[in-house]
């Protein structure tokens, strides 16, 4: 099965967007990007700025199959697989291990797509998990930071190494690896 890679030039560098089933359903990112970018006054209207469609091209590639294990994703990325000796010698908690496993499944899955946290119009996804207060007596956020009251104000609800780049495959992460991230919110 074929899957069609988005990228946009900036700068005179290709940068991955995201990775989708079909050339339209890359074509709709495009035009929900460009009206994103361009809610322009008619003052700027000769902002050279502007995000444009011809800013985009696409790329039909073949749909790797999706890492469906830790180590899968190691052999993919190109790192050794934590093992049970080096977790009991760096002295890692279980959160810990759950984390630095979904960081490496994460890059895998993402496939070289790394966010751009000075590009506040990039979308970036992960997975949304519902904690039943009766099978569990915590409630829990994914790397939540929250400062209020303060000299500054901060709110951050994602650790910029868990994101993906589209919602299907942050879907995919979260009903595929279930135990790691239950692991990492609430051990």
């Amino acid at each position: 099965m074929k899957k069609v890679k988005l990228f946009k030039r900036e700068n005179g560098e290709n940068v991955l967007v995201g990775t989708y089933k079909n050339k339209l359903a890359a074509e709709q990112e495009v035009l929900t990007i460009t009206e994103d970018n361009n809610e322009l006054d008619e003052d700027d209207a000769d902002n050279e700025d502007a995000v444009t469609v011809f800013d985009f091209f696409t790329e039909e590639v073949e749909d790797a199959p999706r890492v469906t294990s830790y180590e899968e994703a190691c052999e993919r990325v190109g790192v050794e697989p934590l093992t049970e000796e080096r977790i009991k010698a760096l002295e890692l908690r279980p959160d810990e291990v759950a984390r630095k496993k979904l960081e490496v499944i994460t890059a895998a899955l993402n496939e070289g797509w790394s966010p751009d946290w000075n590009n506040t119009n990039e979308y970036k996804y992960y997975p949304y998990f519902y904690i039943e207060s009766r099978k569990r007596s915590a409630s829990a956020g994914l790397s939540c930071a929250h400062a209020k009251y303060a000299a500054s104000y901060t709110y951050a609800s994602i650790g910029s190494r868990l994101c993906f780049h589209d919602h299907e495959t942050a879907r995919y992460a979260g009903k595929t690896f279930t135990e790691l991230y239950e692991q990492l919110l609430l051990q």
